[in-house]
């Protein structure tokens, strides 16, 4: 007789995910998702159909479009060599601690308003409205910002069809899918999150080969660290490149929003961290070796483009005569730019739901259809979507959409103040409630706390003061208005949302020991400990095979 034990566990390719898939939702503590939410809140739930396959290639293919293969090049613009490594390797760096950090709250809460209902429930409900509007506006501008980007990429092979046809195919493609379960959605981002990894590391491979030496005298090797200066513009041009990678290696926490609906949150979260690693190290960072190595930050291309010809991928691939694969890029980039639109559009739906299950937004948001579908949030942030990407069509909107757009950039630095300031306040209230949830059998914590949060909460407050610097005193340009707030706009939304907040309903500090530590609360089942149980009983290089699962 087979034990009981192996028939949970999810340690093989075959197994993980169609078991862990068929896990049922375990009961909440209570009636309510939310803290502070009343038996009258809207009705209905998302459904858990996020399988460990979906939450994994998200952790994988998250964020991989222009900010790796065309804002690289303005960081190598404006940092030179060391200060793109520099500046990628400390956002990179932040990302994996942000991640972790999230993850333990994240296990114990799995709720889809994620940070935003654990910073209401552990800190100030004025600090979660704050960080969720402006984490839901920033995601409506990514969904146009990536948009904008469309008719740019294809202009590089043809520039006869209007931006606005290009608009509407895009819209159609990302949008379409969020009227149909929530499964659509999952396998969509599996499929292109799968195509966006597999294509990448094969440009990665091709740039390894040159920087070996392929294409020979054509490409000057190692010409940044040999003949030109390591910081042209000085410490400046380095805090550039933090707005630069939190823009191409921020939004990590769609993860975290994602196992909101995910069949076994304490399984997923962790792993999908590891995956973040794999991304960070095998993609971004090695991206950055590569380009440094072959690509003069005074190359023509860099300077004198603004379209995907400054790529410097394609830059590099044309010295040495290769001309298939910069079209390869660009295809990449067009399958990026349908995910990172369809990601944004999934997270700022389901932190509208969320904020009205918490009573922050209208309460018709946090409606949920049968089939576990947000209709009235999807329906407001689709409407939201497409008059912020049309709005590009004229030079006057399109301005104003750059404004606007610039909430997205910054966003993530605030999100990232949130998250360690909320897991030292969650620590509190377990210990002044005498909770033992972080005590118990696999629960996940926080490696080396509080150094983590700290170094997490120091490092952002450098990079966010960094920004402010840049954005005031900025390298090409004199100081202006305008341009700080191009930059800046997240920062007076986020505090006017806050102290508007605070003043109309008269919040307080939540206090530690009457902090709610009951609503959304998953508990680790029988089946779940048997499944954990039996991963780590496991070889390491058993562990290490279950992370392949399609």
């Amino acid at each position: 007789m087979q034990d009981p034990i192996e028939k949970t566990a999810a340690p093989t390719v075959q197994s993980a995910d169609s078991e862990l898939g068929q896990l049922k939702a375990i009961p909440l503590e209570d009636g309510n998702e939310y803290a502070g939410t009343s038996g009258s809140a809207p009705k209905g739930q998302l459904r858990r159909k996020f399988k460990t396959r979906h939450v994994q290639m998200i952790a994988l293919g998250a964020n991989i479009g222009s900010g790796v293969y065309v804002s690289s090049g303005k960081a190598l613009r404006y940092g030179s060599a060391p200060g793109m490594i520099i500046g990628y390797g400390l956002i990179c760096t932040m990302a994996m601690m942000m991640l972790n950090i999230l993850s333990e709250a994240q296990c114990l809460f799995p709720t889809s308003g994620s940070f935003i209902d654990h910073a209401s429930r552990f800190v100030d409900p004025a600090l979660g409205f704050a960080i969720g509007f402006a984490e839901w506006f920033g995601a409506l501008t990514v969904v146009a910002a990536e948009g904008a980007v469309v008719p740019v990429v294809i202009s590089y092979w043809t520039t006869s069809v209007p931006a606005a046809a290009w608009y509407t195919i895009y819209l159609v493609i990302v949008l379409g899918q969020h009227v149909l379960p929530n499964r659509v959605f999952a396998e969509f981002e599996f499929v292109t999150g799968a195509l966006k990894v597999s294509i990448t590391f094969i440009v990665l491979f091709v740039m390894l080969i040159i920087c070996c030496g392929y294409g020979g005298s054509a490409i000057d090797r190692g010409y940044n660290y040999e003949h030109l200066s390591a910081f042209p513009n000085g410490f400046k041009g380095v805090a550039i490149v933090f707005l630069l990678a939190a823009w191409a290696t921020g939004g990590q926490e769609i993860i975290a929003i994602a196992s909101g609906e995910s069949a076994f949150p304490r399984w997923d979260l962790p792993r999908a961290s590891k995956n973040l690693l794999v991304r960070i190290f095998l993609i971004y960072m090695s991206a950055c070796v590569y380009i440094t190595v072959l690509v003069p930050y005074t190359e023509p291309g860099l300077l004198g483009s603004s379209n995907v010809a400054a790529s410097p991928f394609i830059i590099a691939m044309g010295k040495v005569g290769i001309k298939v694969l910069p079209d390869i890029v660009n295809v990449v980039l067009l399958i990026g730019l349908a995910g990172i639109g369809s990601e944004s559009m999934f997270i700022a739906s389901r932190i509208q739901t969320a904020m009205a299950r918490m009573g922050m937004f209208p309460a018709i948001f946090g409606k949920v259809d049968s089939l576990g579908r947000p209709l009235y949030s999807n329906l407001t942030c689709a409407a939201i979507s497409i008059v912020m990407t049309y709005i590009n069509c004229s030079t006057g909107g399109a301005i104003a959409f750059a404004w606007f757009s610039s909430v997205s950039a910054t966003t993530t630095f605030f999100a990232w103040l949130t998250i360690p300031i909320t897991n030292f306040c969650m620590h509190r209230a377990l210990k002044a409630q005498s909770d033992p949830a972080l005590e118990m059998k696999h629960a996940f914590k926080v490696p080396y706390f509080p150094l983590v949060p700290a170094l997490l909460f120091g490092c952002t407050l450098f990079t966010l003061a960094c920004t402010i610097y840049t954005s005031a005193s900025p390298i090409s340009d004199a100081p202006s208005a305008s341009i700080f707030f191009q930059n800046m706009l997240c920062m007076p939304l986020f505090f006017f949302a806050y102290f508007a907040w605070k003043l109309w309903f008269r919040t307080k500090l939540q206090d530690p020991a009457t902090a709610d530590l009951k609503s959304g609360r998953r508990h680790l089942s029988e089946e779940d400990l048997a499944t954990l149980d039996a991963y780590y009983a496991q070889p390491w290089w058993k562990r290490l095979l279950s992370y392949v699962t399609f």
